[in-house]
């Protein structure tokens, strides 16, 4: 075979190739995504749901291809109107916080009750560490205790309002007032964080990373 037909042979090769990859990052599929912001509390239904064409190559592992797939099943954490909706973000059961954050295994969830002014100015969120200082209350404290770090780099499961509301959730109202953060805790720490709730006030410090 001369080289003219290997070239030419070469070209066509080439041609072919760049058109099967052309079709390929043209070919577009169905996704399924979220139309509203969504918690973990709700079942989904099929008015939370749209699909959407997206690239074939821009679409990750896991994601579904039809609304049937996720209805009646719960997200395991919240998500923003038009995220893709994936397989592993979805469970059988509703989380037992807002959040979906559970806790650490082997770990307890406890709530500490907290103002505004004692836990960041209100900016905490599901999801950081933080330490929780206790400061006695005089006349209910011992009088020897004095202030004490009394849990380090714990996690914030959940923050809540005065009235028990989930304040994880977006769109919360103006009228809503931080009452309390639920952290993971060591079984161990069960009885002392539950008499520190009696006599102390607390105070909450973001722990680094």
């Amino acid at each position: 075979m001369s080289r003219r037909h290997l070239s030419l042979g070469a070209a066509v090769l080439a041609g072919l190739l760049s058109a099967l990859l052309y079709y390929a990052s043209a070919q577009r599929v169905p996704v399924v995504v979220s139309v509203r912001d969504l918690d973990t509390t709700s079942p989904l239904h099929e008015s939370d749901l749209a699909t959407r064409s997206f690239p074939l190559d821009a679409v990750p592992p896991g994601a579904l291809r039809d609304t049937a797939d996720a209805v009646g099943r719960f997200l395991r954490s919240p998500q923003s109107a038009g995220q893709l909706i994936l397989g592993a973000s979805l469970a059988d059961d509703a989380a037992i916080f807002a959040s979906g954050i559970r806790p650490p295994t082997g770990m307890r969830a406890i709530a500490l009750p907290i103002n505004a002014a004692n836990a960041l100015g209100g900016a905490l969120a599901p999801g950081l560490r933080v330490d929780v200082i206790a400061v006695p209350i005089s006349g209910r404290a011992p009088a020897t205790r004095g202030v004490e770090l009394v849990a380090s780099r714990v996690v914030v499961l959940d923050v809540r309002s005065e009235s028990g509301q989930a304040l994880a959730q977006k769109g919360r109202g103006p009228l809503e007032r931080l009452g309390s953060i639920v952290i993971a805790i060591a079984p161990s720490e069960e009885l002392r964080l539950a008499e520190r709730i009696q006599t102390s006030t607390f105070v909450i410090a973001l722990a680094p990373r």
